[in-house]
């Protein structure tokens, strides 16, 4: 599950909207050494460590090196001398998954997570979509929003139209819930974690690791997403 790979409390953290206060921002732009990679501020120079990324946004500081990269086919099919997949199985179905929504799509370049998200959760949304602020004041909070309780209930039992994902791919019982939790992780890598330039697809790069997470292997998130703040600090300073 989430909490022996350490995604338990960053998972968690997403769950929820945070407001964004431009003149803060900016002004955070303004004290930004990229020499340093500090804040020169009155107090000091400070900065973000990985530290603060594990305690605030609870990120693994340790683990396996993350990559993204499609395996070829003979990657997906090599063993060790033991007979154990290198990489999980469970990857072919995202893969599976993936071009059974491409190929459905009518000709759009890529996968967009609405769609992945409608082909592996066919149940009723909890959730409603988050409101637009329409106020001047942009600090205002909006009337309503789409966080949600913060209380992770027991999962249900799922309904026979929630498992047909599970009989179109001809997934087996004990490869249902590893399977499940691995798209998810795909989505929450491509939208939270490590957004590109269009943060609506989903990448298949990330399959590799995502299947790898949902079998209980960690990968050490907080170093390359502190590389990467520092890296969008330096383009804007």
């Amino acid at each position: 599950g989430l909490k022996s790979v350490g995604l338990y409390n960053a998972v968690f953290a997403s769950l929820f909207s945070y407001d964004r206060h431009a003149p803060v921002i900016r002004a955070f732009y303004e004290y930004w050494c990229p020499a340093t990679n500090t804040l020169h501020t009155s107090q000091g120079e400070m900065s973000i460590s990985l530290w603060d990324l594990h305690e605030i946004g609870g990120l693994p500081i340790t683990g396996r090196f993350y990559d993204e990269v499609i395996p070829n086919t003979e990657s997906l099919n090599r063993k060790d001398h033991k007979g154990v997949s290198y990489i999980p199985h469970i990857c072919r179905y995202l893969f599976l998954a993936y071009h059974k929504i491409l190929r459905d799509s009518k000709g759009k370049s890529g996968v967009r997570m609405t769609a992945w998200i409608k082909y592996w959760y066919r149940g009723p949304f909890r959730y409603k979509k988050s409101s637009r602020k329409t106020v001047q004041n942009k600090s205002q909070k909006p009337k309503e929003d789409s966080d949600s309780s913060g209380i992770i209930a027991a999962a249900l039992k799922r309904t026979e139209e929630e498992e047909g994902v599970f009989e179109d791919l001809g997934i087996v019982d004990e490869d249902m819930d590893r399977s499940y939790l691995a798209p998810f992780l795909a989505c929450w890598l491509c939208k939270f974690v490590f957004p590109k330039d269009d943060i609506t697809l989903i990448r298949p790069g990330v399959f590799k690791v995502a299947s790898r997470m949902a079998h209980g292997v960690s990968f050490s998130l907080a170093v390359p997403i502190l590389a990467s703040i520092y890296k969008g600090l330096n383009d804007i300073s």
